[in-house]
């Protein structure tokens, strides 16, 4: 019987479309119009780069070109497909591309492309050296009213001006050309920022047509949609592979691979590393603090030039004396992100005194709890001097949310060391007071640790009541002798071991060291009576077991732990009571060395066995052991060499004593009745106050019934265990004899008192009868 306890797969479905799109085109009819909508443009008008450029935007009318003649990459290249996959896109040479083709289908004299900067609130001039990275800008402020391409960045509404020269809205006209017509398209992404604004013009004084102005507004839609695509794409995958990395560090840390300075220090330079920051910072707030400042303790990872791997933690910072960004989000709880930190009012000074950094510009975000600020984490200066963009933000979320799991994960593990230390100081507290008095100990070791038990002893009906308790440590230090020969136990560890056992009972009506010596005395007997039939470990858990069974019993049961929530209900699924016992039976064996002399794997064991015998004192699990062996022994099919059958019957074993009492002659078991009885009312007078119908056995009011309680507990639960055990130890016979025994005179104490005994069906029948026989005397009369 065993114990109760590379990347995603990408989609080109829209793009392949696309090429079939224009594959069949060319089986159109020839009546259909050149343009028919912005997705179809004459190739005549197109040469091989414009090709390539507009694949992305638009389906191509393919004249003359049979299906033979087409070569991979010279007509449609789809690795240009492939452009918008990449983890690198250079965007904006891809749109000063797509400006060049609009330039050549309309017929336009040239073409301006700006970028929109929402950080300086400028439209910068792009040049066809796109991939300078030191290229010249030229830069416009964005406002209404001066210059054309600035006003549609302001306004992100396309304006067709048919004479620029003349138009009196724009003063200054397109800056940079005196040009007849313009054609200013923005490039607005589906989220509605304007990434950038192409502008078309012609020297000479012809208007664009409406088909024209159709085409360019669909590619510029298109070319916003792409954007957006293109920079979701790469912070998805760059979130991807942050999440990735933290993952990893994270599970080093959980499984106490890494220290907190470890981690801290290592994620700081990862995320420094995604965003581009020079340094980073992260504090947790000492939320234990009583002095009134705002306290914590602060990692740095130092500058980005630095290649020091040592965890770097510096003294605690107070967040509260200067208005710093870290200390305004942990007072606020908001994140921040500071573009220019000379501009802001918020910060006088331009060094963080927390960090010593030189601040241009941070992003710094709090660590939240249901109770407010637990942490902050800040990234300072750029290393390419700009401000932290709307991306930047995204990944630092992505960040602050694992350290969110580092702070909680760090405030439990002080938790722990701190419960771990109380612990420690609860039990140098309980092991003075478990300390058996000096006295007891002088007295018990002046007889060697034993007293001579009286002559009866080694009888079933021998009960402590009938000499004096306080010889109870000696009789058991005997049965522990007399059981294993002195051979395991030394003396002193065995008296030491005994009266603290003895002591850690409450002084309950029934569940005390006067039930613990019963027990024990009854499993003494049937051992030393059927020797050999288990060997050392089994005999000495059983003994141990027997003795420690109910250590710490409060005088409840598990249901009543259960309905008022004690601590042990939430400590244990079931067998609450059980599992307390074992515990501290545990944790005073190995106090008091009382193993020291056996083996290792043996002190194991012994203790494994403890587990499953105190358990197997809750009559829950009594009866799953007993509907298990009772079909063994009626069958005579019980094996001594298989463990399982053991298991059961050394579960019938502790039941058996845990009952014996009511083995006793007839004037002990109705004392110690009397006692259970004692404690379940006491339980029951409780659950009453508590607003709950107690039951009839632990019910004050019917206390009448025990007699007859009595008789149905001894034949439901103990005969049936009784019999068990005498299948296979016959010589525990005067067991059941004296339980029969006890019956009886339950039944004269019924009779001695004039009663019958309670049936409920007898009782259901004679109500009936009585109603019967009053309606009928009511229709008589």
């Amino acid at each position: 019987m065993t114990d109760p306890v590379p990347r995603s797969v990408k989609s080109v479905k829209s793009r392949l479309d696309t090429i079939n799109q224009s594959e069949d085109f060319g089986k159109r009819p020839a009546n259909v119009s050149k343009v028919q909508s912005h997705f179809l443009v004459p190739s005549d008008k197109l040469d091989k780069v414009t090709r390539r450029v507009i694949a992305p935007y638009a389906q191509i009318e393919r004249k003359g070109l049979k299906e033979e003649e087409v070569k991979e990459g010279t007509y449609l290249d789809i690795n240009r497909f492939n452009v918008f996959l990449e983890d690198t896109v250079d965007l904006e040479s891809l749109l000063y591309e797509t400006a060049n083709v609009l330039k050549t289908i309309t017929n336009s004299s040239g073409v301006f492309l700006y970028i929109v900067n929402k950080l300086k609130n400028e439209i910068v001039l792009m040049t066809q050296n796109t991939k300078n990275p030191e290229r010249h800008e030229v830069n416009i402020p964005i406002e209404e009213g001066k210059i054309i391409a600035a006003h549609v960045a302001a306004t992100k509404t396309y304006l067709h001006v048919e004479d620029v020269q003349r138009d009196r809205r724009f003063s200054e006209g397109l800056k940079w050309i005196d040009a007849k017509v313009a054609l200013c398209m923005p490039v607005v992404k589906p989220d509605g920022d304007c990434y950038a604004v192409l502008e078309l013009y012609r020297n000479y004084p012809e208007a664009y047509d409406h088909n024209i102005v159709y085409t360019v507004i669909s590619v510029s839609c298109w070319a916003g949609a792409a954007v957006h695509q293109a920079q979701e794409r790469v912070t998805l995958q760059r979130t991807a592979h942050l999440n990735q990395e933290l993952r990893a560090l994270l599970h080093n840390y959980f499984c106490d691979l890494a220290s907190l300075d470890t981690m801290l220090t290592d994620m700081l330079a990862v995320i420094k590393s995604f965003v581009g920051a020079m340094r980073s910072s992260f504090f947790i707030i000492d939320k234990e603090n009583v002095s009134g400042n705002l306290l914590a303790d602060m990692w740095d990872d130092g500058w980005g030039t630095e290649r020091s791997t040592i965890p770097r933690k510096k003294m605690r910072v107070n967040l509260s004396q200067e208005m710093t960004p870290a200390g305004l989000v942990a007072k606020t709880g908001e994140s921040i992100n500071v573009r220019d930190a000379y501009k802001d009012p918020r910060f006088s000074k331009e060094i963080d005194p927390t960090t010593g950094t030189v601040v241009r510009s941070c992003l710094v975000a709090p660590i939240m709890d249901k109770k407010g600020v637990i942490g902050v984490v800040q990234l300072t200066n750029k290393i390419n001097s700009q401000p932290f963009s709307v991306e930047d933000e995204v990944i630092f979320e992505v960040f602050t949310s694992y350290c969110s799991l580092i702070i909680h994960f760090n405030n439990m593990q002080q938790q722990k060391i701190y419960h771990e230390n109380l612990n420690k100081v609860y039990n140098d507290l309980m092991n003075l007071h478990l300390s058996p008095c000096r006295h007891d100990m002088d007295e018990i070791m002046e007889t060697n640790g034993i007293i001579l038990p009286p002559n009866n002893f080694k009888s079933y009906n021998y009960h402590i009541s009938e000499g004096s308790k306080e010889d109870m440590p000696g009789l058991v230090c005997h049965m522990f002798v007399e059981t294993f020969a002195d051979k395991k136990f030394e003396r002193e560890s065995l008296a030491d071991f005994t009266l603290t056992i003895l002591s850690c009972y409450r002084n309950n009506p029934y569940h005390n060291a006067e039930h613990a010596f019963c027990f024990t005395h009854t499993m003494f007997l049937i051992l030393t009576n059927n020797n050999g039939y288990f060997d050392f470990v089994e005999t000495a858990a059983l003994m141990l077991s027997g003795l420690c069974h109910d250590l710490d019993h409060p005088g409840y049961n598990n249901n009543f732990l259960s309905l008022c929530k004690h601590p042990l209900a939430l400590m244990y699924r079931s067998s609450m009571l059980e599992y307390h016992h074992y515990f501290l039976a545990k944790k005073v064996i190995e106090d008091k060395k009382l193993l020291i002399n056996v083996p290792i794997a043996d002190r194991e064991r012994i203790l494994e066995e403890m587990k499953y015998d105190i358990l197997c004192t809750d009559l829950a699990i009594y009866f799953q052991v007993r509907a298990q062996l009772t079909p063994l022994v009626a069958e005579c099919c019980f094996d001594w060499t298989d463990n399982t059958h053991r298991s059961l019957l050394k579960g019938i074993l502790m039941t058996t004593s845990d009952l014996s009492g009511c083995c006793k002659p007839f004037g002990v078991s109705k004392a110690i009745a009397e006692s259970v009885y004692e404690e379940f009312y006491k339980q029951g007078d409780k659950e009453r106050r508590m607003g709950y119908t107690p039951l009839s056995m632990m019910d004050r009011r019917r206390s009448i019934n025990q007699p007859a309680e009595q008789i149905q507990f001894l034949s439901v639960v103990v005969l049936p265990c009784l019999l068990l055990l005498q299948n296979i130890f016959p010589n525990t016979a005067q067991l059941t004899e004296n339980c029969r025994k006890t019956q009886e005179a339950w039944h004269e104490e019924i009779e001695i008192r004039g009663q019958k005994l309670w049936r409920q069906d007898d009782s259901i029948g004679s109500a009936s009868r009585t109603r019967l026989m009053l309606k009928a005397d009511s229709d008589i009369n």
